[in-house]
């Protein structure tokens, strides 16, 4: 069912009687009318439906778009994702895998220069409000940059760290401690000679206790998998996803929902399992729990994951962030004359 194009009217038409009810609210979002930003999406549905089943999907909507549960999640952002972001309408994955991605846009940048890799940043380096150059590690010597413009895609969090806090404005200081809500997943990646599932794409899962969604990697991909073997990732979110959880249950919790979920599970091999949580999360804020991208640091931008526009959420929210950032740098510039480089 394709909740991107019309499909949740078919959806809850099949599973609970009051989906006109549902329907109508996502109706009001598309024109404006949304919940406040205090009421989670479970309880915004409870409103509507008690079925178990509704609840389930919700539930793992929210956790395989926004790494979260429905408990955590603001309905406000759920509504807006659906309504006037993403809402998978267009989906995908790159076949080289998430690097595939930057290799891509590598080659584009060096083109007109070039990209330093293994070059971690040590110091960012400000004075009087303003950015003023940045020192890496290159080839295991400290090279400072001086530059008036630093953008980061690190995270508020760690970004802080690289300039000190006495750097930024108290404000700023204090959103960074208490509004960031790092949300966390788990990634399984399984190997199997018997498919696990037909269906090319991701697949999202009603019941469950963690799983929330699978993608068959080698459907669509097949060069990623040696011959007669099939490749899929499958992701869960643990209970809670916003706070402290106990990995080793909530990793076993998983697996025990893919073993029910597929009868021939056993078969498989299982390539890895990855934790995403704490200081490398899912997200490094949940929708609903974004910070600005400006710094309070003339010339300090942060970009991706915990600076998102309301009520978007995976790799397509961290592009967006990117490109509002590069707009506004630009529209600040002054233009160069024509003719000259």
């Amino acid at each position: 069912i394709d909740v991107g194009r019309g499909g949740w009217s078919l959806l809850l038409g099949q599973l609970t009687k009051q989906a006109s009810r549902i329907l109508e609210k996502f109706a009001d979002a598309r024109s404006g009318n949304l919940p406040d930003g205090r009421q989670s999406t479970e309880d915004w549905l409870k409103g509507y439906t008690s079925n178990a089943t509704v609840h389930a999907l919700f539930r793992n909507l929210c956790a395989a778009i926004f790494a979260c549960n429905a408990a955590e999640l603001p309905a406000r952002a759920f509504l807006t994702y659906f309504t006037s972001k993403g809402a998978f309408k267009k989906f995908g994955f790159c076949p080289q895998g998430t690097i595939g991605v930057w290799n891509s846009l590598g080659t584009a940048i060096k083109r007109n220069g070039d990209i330093w890799l293994g070059t971690p940043a040590t110091t960012i380096h400000t004075a009087n409000g303003k950015v003023e150059g940045v020192t890496v590690l290159r080839n295991g010597e400290k090279v400072r940059i001086d530059t008036d413009l630093v953008v980061s895609n690190a995270g508020p969090k760690a970004t802080v760290a690289l300039a000190g806090s006495e750097a930024f404005p108290a404000d700023y200081i204090a959103r960074v401690n208490n509004d960031l809500r790092p949300a966390a997943n788990i990634v399984i990646n399984v190997a199997s000679r018997e498919p696990l599932i037909n269906h090319p794409g991701i697949v999202t899962f009603g019941k469950t206790r963690r799983l929330c969604n699978m993608a068959n990697l080698s459907a669509t991909c097949p060069e990623l998998a040696p011959p007669d073997w099939h490749l899929y990732v499958a992701y869960a979110v643990p209970v809670p996803a916003l706070g402290d959880f106990d990995s080793d249950a909530e990793v076993a919790l998983a697996l025990e929902d893919l073993r029910e979920q597929f009868a021939n599970f056993d078969q498989t091999k299982i390539l890895s399992i990855r934790v995403m949580r704490d200081d490398w999360p899912a997200q490094r804020s949940c929708a609903g729990y974004d910070l600005p991208r400006e710094t309070g640091i003339e010339g300090l931008w942060c970009v991706g994951d915990a600076v998102k526009q309301y009520g978007n959420g995976g790799t397509q929210a961290c592009a967006e962030t990117a490109k509002i950032v590069s707009d506004a740098i630009l529209a600040a510039r002054p233009r160069r004359s024509a003719g000259r480089v």
